[in-house]
């Protein structure tokens, strides 16, 4: 019998530690997708702009439309999860959180990139058990899940991904809704990192840090959506404990904090949501539950790293892009080194690290807030060339708004639309 192969494409936001944080989106297996999907939890059909509706992939409830460009004129068509909010509608997704387990060794791993003379702090690999079902009770009581009071939009009531979906299209206070329904807790998977795939150290606040290969663990990623016989139409979360990625072999190369994205089952090719019938498209999100002062600086207005961080970050453009393919002209990222750039519609991206305090955290080293992330706008990187019906309701182009630009420095260039490279 032919191996099943699970073909992904995904995106990850990244944060350099010991570093400036600087967002970054990186593509392992990028695909263009400009088609729609279901729009109803039955998964059977979608609708497209002139209310026809066919057969398409099995998966969770989508809506799809586009946009022009006005700097350049091209048309740039996205898919979102849940409902058109021009039509309005409540929508729910199921949900399931799957944690993860790493178990590392101390083996012979040079970790000597990690030492900061300055400080007097030479890392040694430690031999640690990272659970993310230590932190499941604390996730499902967050805003992620737990619908709270969101004053930035005058929102009550609601979830941080649909706050921010309402308050993108000018809905709040309305019946639209882009909600993720209470999540089934399943049974924790273990992964036991290879001394050459990994290490867990004590940063120089002794925090305990997991570094995990980027290359490496999206392989056992891709085993685990095959293995653990999820519904299309289901969002999983897999969840670790303060478990980040490096790339190129290098643990100094980190670390990537969390990641979105789909993948099909059925085919070796690109995901792609035009496939009839019963195909399925299973779009997941993987994410770290952060520690405090796992990162510098935190928690300044461009740090806070701490807690759901990561998780919001990864659901918000999981709403925006469920199968991580929309793309827009190429902008320049504010904030990143000159010449940064990208073409993905990534929200969480642009704005990685900065936050607003949501009171509720149990963890008094986080400050007793939760630090979700602020999120950009689709207007931002349509260059308010999206619909008038999809546009927010005082023409800031983020969720933070005035509190974004505030901060000063690269994050002014928030106070309008995106800039071409």
């Amino acid at each position: 019998m032919k191996r099943r192969k699970f073909s992904l494409a995904w995106a990850l936001a990244a944060a350099l530690m010991g570093a400036a944080l600087v967002p970054a989106s990186t593509a392992f297996a990028a695909a263009r997708d400009d088609a729609s999907t279901s729009s109803s939890e039955s998964d059977s059909t979608s609708g497209n702009n002139n209310g026809e509706s066919s057969r398409k992939a099995r998966t969770v409830p989508t809506w799809a439309s586009s946009f022009t460009d006005p700097t350049n004129g091209v048309s740039y068509p996205f898919t979102m999860v849940g409902s058109d909010p021009r039509q309005g509608g409540s929508t729910t997704v199921r949900s399931e959180i799957i944690p993860l387990k790493f178990k590392f060794v101390a083996g012979n791993q040079d970790v000597s990139v990690l030492n900061v003379p300055a400080r007097g702090y030479v890392a040694k690999a430690i031999v640690a058990t990272m659970n993310g079902a230590d932190n499941v009770a604390d996730t499902i009581a967050s805003p992620v899940f737990t619908p709270s009071n969101f004053a930035i939009s005058a929102d009550s009531g609601v979830q941080f991904g649909d706050a921010v979906m309402r308050a993108q299209f000018g809905k709040v206070g309305t019946g639209y809704h882009v909600k993720l329904g209470k999540p089934k807790v399943m049974e924790t998977v273990t992964i036991r990192v290879p001394e050459t795939k990994g290490v867990a150290v004590l940063n120089p606040l002794g925090v305990l840090v997991g570094r995990v290969d980027a290359d490496w663990f999206k392989q056992r990623l891709e085993r685990l959506l095959l293995s653990e016989d999820i519904k299309p139409t289901t969002l999983p979360i897999f969840l670790t404990q303060n478990v980040f990625l490096y790339q190129d072999r290098n643990f100094a190369h980190c670390c990537i904090l969390g990641g979105h994205g789909a993948g099909s089952p059925t085919s070796s090719a690109a995901p792609s949501s035009n496939d009839e019938g019963s195909n399925a498209l299973q779009t997941f999100v993987y994410a770290a539950y952060i520690s405090p002062n796992s990162f510098p600086r935190f928690p300044a207005p461009y740090a806070g790293l701490s807690d759901i961080h990561s998780l919001s970050h990864e659901i918000a453009e999981w709403m925006d892009s469920p199968f991580g393919t929309n793309m827009v002209q190429s902008y320049r990222i504010p904030t990143a080194p000159p010449g940064t750039c990208s073409a993905i519609l990534e929200t969480g991206d642009p704005v990685t690290g900065v936050w607003f305090p949501l009171p509720g955290n149990p963890n008094v080293a986080a400050g007793g807030v939760w630090h979700p992330e602020d999120v950009a706008f689709l207007n931002w990187f349509a260059r308010d060339g999206e619909a008038s019906g999809l546009a927010p309701a005082d023409a800031r182009y983020t969720y933070m708004g005035a509190l974004t630009t505030g901060i000063g420095g690269p994050f002014a260039a928030f106070g309008q639309a995106a800039h071409a490279c």
